[in-house]
């Protein structure tokens, strides 16, 4: 755990983020993917660092390559305003819908 921002709660204080990908079936939604992110004060030696748009990334990369039928990525402005995540989602001639910070 360390000091970060936690949407959940809306104020930095101590927790564990984590970058999600869901899926929807017949209106039911489940999670696919799970990976924690790590601030840099918190890594062992052996870790390496990624920022929250490198795992978003990676996900994307991890559920095409399992097969999965992506019709649409929704994504809120961290992930809206990177343009390496906007790169990956083109890559994959993704539909998505972002939001971004005015």
């Amino acid at each position: 755990m360390a000091r970060q921002y936690l949407g959940s709660v809306g104020k930095i204080d101590n927790g564990i983020v984590s970058v999600n990908a869901y899926g929807v079936y017949c209106n039911i939604t489940f999670p696919l993917v799970v990976k924690v992110f790590k601030p840099k004060g918190t890594l062992k030696e052996s870790d390496k660092y990624k920022t929250k748009i490198e795992l978003a990334s990676e996900i994307i990369t991890e559920l095409i390559e399992s097969g999965f039928n992506i019709e649409l990525v929704l994504a809120n402005s961290l992930y809206g305003e990177s343009s390496q995540f906007i790169r990956k989602i083109a890559e994959y001639n993704l539909a998505y819908v972002v939001s971004i910070s005015l």
